[in-house]
């Protein structure tokens, strides 16, 4: 269950988690400008979230795959180069790759997400963005592009057949609230079953609709915060709160391409810039905690928020906290209980729906369990009688004709 408790010890530690050097508190300034990391250009995010070191360790996401559900995308860009990413084309769907590289009106929302995730840190003129997971390998789904005629359930089931162990989704408010469905919790709950994990963005603070998964359960609901750790406000100036945010993580002037109508990079901001980001930051954990199940990386992912070891707590400004991938890497997730937190009593897919244990089998009739044949002793004693039988046929064979031999 989400917990609903704790907002101001939340608050505190989310101010001081993006000022986190090596674990360590800083405390945060009366006006927070002293750990505020946006200062350094639209890669603070890297600097906050200590993400350099994190990679010269070696984990980069290596062998994690990553579904990623949105718009068009331009993989011709520079920062995409050498990124494994697939291209998966949906029934009644355009190719999300065939789009003029000047539309980018089309194209930025989806090539931005994907390079907060794989990109290599270049772009047209210098430097792009840098990607949380870069050796991760990218399915691509193009189900928010305009003219797209797909469900979100086609992106899904596709991605956990084609070994997913990530699925993320910016975006998709208004054009799929029709598909709240049962149909959509089943897809989830299938996911899930098969260790898959699910992260979605909620909506923006201009958005009119409702995310298709808000009110799924089991689904990491991401929002964002900006350098020195504060939530996006809305329009008229207050902070964003939302009963189903689940973590938050950078997403305020973030490295991005296409937004400045160049392929060089710039910035953009809101909840769908977030997402990819606690992505790249789960595909991290998976790599370094291989044995640990999709439940226990999202309770680790919970668990592990601010800048220091605290009990499970949670606000309607920051979820349970702003992500800290030190943390988030240090801990052994194996550690933490094999359940999913994040199911709600009056949302669906029910808790049972996804992890109740399968119906026993019905048991065989008594006339064939009674036949001892079918247990290991009863097949070797059955070896014994065919074996004795076999020796009296071959003495009495030899008796009869010398030089023949049975098998």
């Amino acid at each position: 269950m989400r917990l609903r408790t704790g907002a101001a010890v939340l608050l505190a530690l989310a101010v001081a988690t993006l000022g986190v050097a090596g674990g360590a508190t800083v405390p945060p300034s009366p006006a927070g400008a002293a750990d505020d990391f946006s200062a350094a250009g639209p890669l603070w995010y890297l600097e906050a979230m200590k993400i350099p070191p994190i990679h010269d360790s070696g984990i980069t996401g290596e062998g994690v795959t990553i579904a990623v559900i949105d718009g068009a995308i331009n993989p011709a860009v520079a920062n995409l180069q050498d990124a494994d990413i697939e291209i998966r084309q949906l029934e009644g769907c355009p190719d999300p790759a065939d789009v003029e590289t000047t539309d980018f009106e089309a194209l930025r929302h989806g090539t931005s997400a994907t390079s907060l995730i794989v990109g290599n840190s270049t772009a047209d003129g210098g430097a792009g963005p840098a990607g949380i997971a870069p050796h991760a390998k990218i399915l691509y789904y193009g189900l928010l592009q305009e003219g797209c005629e797909a469900r979100y359930v086609d992106a899904l089931d596709d991605a956990a057949a084609e070994g997913a162990d990530i699925v993320t989704m910016s975006g998709g408010f208004l054009q799929v609230n029709d598909q709240l469905s049962q149909e959509v919790a089943d897809s989830v709950a299938e996911a899930m079953r098969s260790g898959v994990l699910v992260v979605a963005a909620l909506p923006n603070w201009d958005s009119l609709g409702t995310a298709q998964l808000t009110f799924i359960n089991g689904v990491i609901n991401v929002a964002a915060v900006d350098g020195a750790a504060r939530p996006l406000t809305r329009l008229d100036g207050t902070d964003m709160t939302n009963d189903d945010v689940d973590v938050v993580a950078p997403g305020v002037d973030v490295a991005g391409l296409g937004h400045d109508g160049t392929w060089g990079m710039s910035t953009w901001s809101g909840n769908s810039a977030a997402t990819p980001i606690v992505a790249g930051l789960l595909a991290l954990a998976k790599q370094k905690w291989p044995d640990a199940t999709a439940s226990q990386l999202t309770q680790s992912l919970i668990r592990n928020t601010g800048s220091q070891p605290h009990e499970l707590q949670w606000s309607s400004r920051l979820g349970h906290g702003v992500v800290n991938a030190t943390r988030l890497l240090a801990e052994d997730a194996t550690q933490y209980p094999d359940e999913n937190p994040l199911f709600k009593d009056e949302q669906n897919p029910s808790f049972d729906e996804v992890y109740a244990a399968p119906p026993p089998t019905a048991a065989p009739s008594s006339s064939e369990d009674s036949d001892e044949s079918l247990l290991p002793w009863g097949i070797a004693g059955v070896v014994v009688v065919i074996a004795v039988i076999a020796l009296v046929l071959v003495v009495a064979s030899r008796k009869k004709t010398r030089g023949r031999s049975s098998v």
